[in-house]
């Protein structure tokens, strides 16, 4: 499946694989020899399908601008 994953033109190839993993929701799925997993808050439904909430831009805008917290 994930070979015939279209990515769209300006998007890598782990953001298209992240919007199908949210697509079908992987975040909820069981694992095995563990606990089903609480599924991920539903996205705001004016956020664009990239946001990933707060917590994530803050993240990656440290890592993108060269900043480690130790």
């Amino acid at each position: 499946m994930l070979q015939r994953l279209i990515i769209r033109e300006g998007q890598t190839e782990e953001q298209a694989r992240a919007r199908f993993d949210a697509d079908l929701g992987v975040s909820a799925w069981a694992l095995p020899g563990r606990d089903r997993r609480e599924p991920e808050p539903v996205q705001d439904p004016g956020a664009p399908w990239w946001w990933q909430g707060a917590e994530e831009a803050s993240q990656s805008f440290l890592t993108a601008t060269g900043v480690t917290l130790t």
